[in-house]
């Protein structure tokens, strides 16, 4: 009898192990906890992109080991294929047109306040850490020029604000991501030849050469592919839902691939394809290809972001708080600062240079995007050189955009509305609770 029960108990490991390893099965759990983590967030007020991430980590490697490293392993295709994604749904949002009034004060405040903070973060990172200091100097500079548009949009939404501060921050949100992902794609080879080569003599050609090459390939075939695309979107434009749907995926995928094959930004190409769309197309067809690209991009933002936690390793927070902690607090002060400068030195009238840097400060999936991207490169370094140091780099940037960025986002949208009641821009109360977007 005993030994009948000993067998049967054998027999469901073995079957536990062999639903474990099916992929299929894989994919169904891991779906199902991101769903479950994105209602737990929303329990409590947090963006569901947050609770895919926490509820991943928690069922991940260093926790609960539901999805172990060679699951994690197993699905590195679709990481990529969620940043790529990403990426154009990023591009969508860039809208030129809205640049046609105010021209001037966007783009300069806009860059001036993204290289402040950018120059701040960094140099404060040069001064606090000892090894591979120009590495998450140069890393977590980038990363920290960015702003997440949806706490933004979200109270622009909610409370009908109206006001100079509103008409400079509607274009600036979007620009903002775009100046982000192209400085972050030009520091990023930088960031790990540097670390790569640590001791060595540096090769300054190689140093500027290959960021240079991966953001002109990036630019081109996210142009060429992107024009492509609308011709395409343009010729089926009584088409069906799904041969659009087809159409943008086959774009896309393409884009991704070329971004793969030639190991340039998986983020950048894409998103030059979605800045085309964005501005090539009339409204209606725009409103209807942002409504597909929604439909289908979010089950992949569920799937990517509760893979990328489960690969956290937040044990790496008490070994590098220093950094995680700098990041967090020299942002802030980056965003506040450079925009009341930015906005100063052009004169801008006194609620602007006052309350456009903290409405600047909320941070979310874009951050998070380019710190995993930076966490492939990386591991691929560690892979080639066999030296497990580097793995380490890219999880400690990640975890610490992850621990900034959920302590932005529960306090940005906070932020964001002080900032327009300060700046008495708010012309209508909404208590109604609002989506948070990725």
């Amino acid at each position: 009898m005993g030994l009948d029960f000993s067998m049967n108990l054998l027999n469901l490991f073995f079957v536990f192990e062999d639903i474990h390893s099916n992929l299929f099965i894989d994919i169904a759990l891991l779906v199902s906890v991101g769903i479950l983590g994105g209602k737990l967030a929303e329990m409590v007020h947090l963006p569901r992109v947050t609770g895919y991430i926490i509820i991943g980590m928690l069922f991940g490697p260093n926790l609960l080991n539901l999805f172990n490293e060679n699951i994690i392993a197993d699905f590195k295709s679709l990481k990529i294929l969620g940043l790529g994604f990403i990426g154009y749904n990023v591009g969508l949002e860039v809208n030129f047109k809205m640049l046609k009034y105010n021209r001037k004060a966007v783009l300069f405040i806009t860059i001036f306040q993204a290289l402040f903070t950018f120059f701040l973060v960094g140099g404060m990172i040069l001064l606090l850490v000892d090894q591979y200091a120009w590495t998450y100097a140069l890393i977590f500079g980038a990363i920290a020029s960015v702003t997440t548009p949806a706490p933004i949009v979200a109270c622009i939404r909610s409370y009908h604000t109206k006001g100079r501060l509103t008409q400079l921050l509607c274009p600036m949100i979007a620009l903002d991501d775009v100046l982000g992902v192209m400085l972050f794609a030009f520091v990023l080879p930088i960031s790990v030849y540097l670390a790569g080569h640590t001791g060595q003599e540096i090769s300054f050609g190689i140093l500027l050469g290959e960021p240079l090459f991966e953001i002109a390939i990036s630019l081109i075939g996210g142009l060429i592919l992107g024009f492509i695309v609308e011709r395409l979107l343009e010729y089926f434009y009584k088409g069906d839902s799904v041969t659009i749907f087809l159409i943008i995926v086959i774009g896309l995928l393409f884009g991704i691939g070329l971004s793969y094959m030639f190991d340039t930004s998986t983020i950048l190409l894409p998103l030059a394809i979605g800045a085309v769309l964005a501005n090539k197309l009339d409204f209606e067809m725009r409103d209807k290809v942002r409504t597909i690209s929604d439909n289908f991009i979010l089950p992949i933002l569920l799937v990517f972001f509760t893979l990328s936690g489960a690969e956290l390793d937040i044990s790496l927070l008490t070994t590098f708080e220093i950094l995680a902690i700098t990041y967090l607090v020299v942002r802030v002060l980056g965003k506040l600062f450079g925009a009341f400068f930015g906005a100063a030195l052009l004169r801008e009238e006194s609620k602007v240079r006052k309350y456009l840097g903290p409405a600047l400060i909320p941070q979310g999936g874009v951050a998070i995007d380019m710190a995993i991207l930076a966490e492939i490169r990386f591991i691929q370094l560690a892979q080639e050189t066999g030296n497990d140091i580097y793995t380490t780099i890219g999880s400690t940037i990640l975890t610490g955009v992850l621990f900034a960025v959920v302590i932005y986002k529960i306090f940005g949208e906070i932020i964001v509305k002080w900032a327009f009641r300060k700046a008495d821009e708010i012309t209508q109360d909404d208590h109604t609770a609002h989506a948070h977007l990725v």
